[in-house]
């Protein structure tokens, strides 16, 4: 399914055209293009699915499995977090209003990219705060040490911080 420059836009101008068409998707996003979208990866993006015109309506289905190599926001530790999720869209290639470009996946010149959509998919799937584990301790604001590797010998391991 990828392009052989590496490209993932693929065309959907004969599936439209065809209903009960469906065409089998199974690729791995390159770690060049997933860089592309700021992530670095243990395990690159790997899509598995189908894109099916039923009676008329395009249907992107699909599976991404990845593992994502992340920071954890308290302490800066490495934090791998693999993602397995299942996506489903209704793909249009125009929308009548601003809120249809909400609800559907827009493919205005017949041409889906499928990194920019697995992408943005992963992006909106993960937490908004990356932790190493539940209850991570952080650095100690003053000498910058691990608190998660004991407490640091500064002696200010009591300092509350005040933000105004």
């Amino acid at each position: 399914m990828q392009e052989p420059n590496g490209g993932y836009r693929i065309s959907i101008r004969s599936l439209l055209l065809r209903p009960d068409e469906k065409r089998a998707l199974d690729l791995t996003i390159d770690s060049e293009t997933a860089a592309g979208y700021g992530l670095g990866f243990a395990e690159l993006p790997h899509i598995t699915g189908s894109l099916e015109n039923r009676a008329g309506v395009l249907m992107l289905n699909y599976h991404l499995h990845c593992v994502p190599a992340l920071e954890c926001d308290r302490c800066l530790s490495p934090v791998e977090m693999p993602v397995d999720e299942d996506f489903v869209h209704v793909v249009v290639t125009e929308a009548a209003t601003e809120q249809n470009e909400l609800e559907y996946l827009l493919a205005p010149d017949a041409m889906l990219d499928l990194a920019e959509t697995a992408m943005t998919d992963l992006r909106l799937a993960m937490p908004t705060k990356t932790l190493c584990r539940p209850d991570c301790k952080g650095l100690c604001p003053v000498c910058g040490k691990n608190r998660n590797d004991g407490e640091c010998s500064c002696g200010e391991g009591d300092i509350t911080l005040v933000f105004e």
